[in-house]
């Protein structure tokens, strides 16, 4: 079986501030190193549970935050930004049996995090059908577009809660809660223990199904800035709702990711 790890830092053990997830800052330094040990732990579970092959998407920012020479020698890690509609989700297709996300974060719109946001500190919300999305969902989505289910999330207590409810059968480690501009966090070597038990259980019991996508998506996106939103309403196929709030419909998911390449 081959095994996708799409890894984001927003959701990595303790950390707390923006300095913390940002290439060039010092206190980056740290908490780079530990989303590397984290993806390092989940790579290690998903072999022993018999991966054939693992595929390691650096999905944070420069896509540059992975030490690659840490992890296994069986892995084949997807660095920078093609561009592409996948985004975070990067050479997923068909052929793998299972996809597992590290370090991932609440939403846009909720407290449950000081790092929430969803794909852009630019939007206030976006939602599909009237439900907010995450990048948990967005990504869990694109997983399923390929008919593979997501079988792992670490991340904080929002977005484990959200897995839950929207995955039948998802294992999960909370790595974080957090309150107002603190977090509550579990020790880092505690979550390496955690996340390696949670994929090599979620990978070998292979419990979890791909979430049923619908018929037809109903795109909403609200922006925080109005000025932003004006000049993305001119997009085609995108309509105005109001001042900061613009919409579409597409019948193909891929379709919403293309135009959400764009207006992200």
């Amino acid at each position: 079986m081959k095994v996708y790890i799409s890894a984001d830092i927003e959701g990595t053990a303790g950390i707390v501030d923006w300095d913390e997830a940002k290439k060039g800052h010092k206190d980056y330094e740290y908490f780079s190193k530990q989303m590397t040990a984290e993806v390092r732990a989940a790579v290690q579970g998903a072999l022993k549970a018999g991966a054939s092959e693992v595929v390691v998407r650096d999905a944070h920012g420069s896509a540059r935050n992975i030490d690659p020479s840490a992890l296994p020698s069986e892995v084949r890690i997807i660095r920078g930004w093609a561009r592409d509609p996948l985004m975070m989700m990067q050479g997923i297709n068909e052929g793998f049996g299972a996809a597992v996300f590290t370090g991932y974060h609440s939403p846009s719109g909720r407290g449950m995090n000081p790092l929430s946001h969803t794909m852009s500190g630019e939007i206030y919300y976006l939602k599909i059908n009237g439900e907010l999305m995450s990048e948990f969902l967005i990504n869990a989505m694109s997983a399923s577009y390929y008919e593979v289910p997501v079988v792992f999330v670490s991340g904080d207590e929002g977005v484990s809660k959200i897995a839950e409810e929207s995955v039948k059968g998802i294992i999960t480690v909370p790595t974080n809660r957090g309150s107002g501009s603190s977090v509550d966090s579990i020790h880092p070597e505690k979550a390496l223990k955690l996340i390696e038990e949670g994929v090599y259980n979620a990978v070998r019991k292979q419990e979890a199904v791909p979430l049923e996508l619908p018929a037809e998506f109903n795109v909403e996106i609200a922006y925080i800035d109005h000025r932003v939103a004006h000049k993305l309403s001119f997009f085609p196929g995108v309509s105005r709702r109001d001042d900061r709030t613009l919409a579409f419909e597409e019948k193909n998911y891929y379709e919403v990711l293309r135009k959400l390449l764009f207006l992200l």
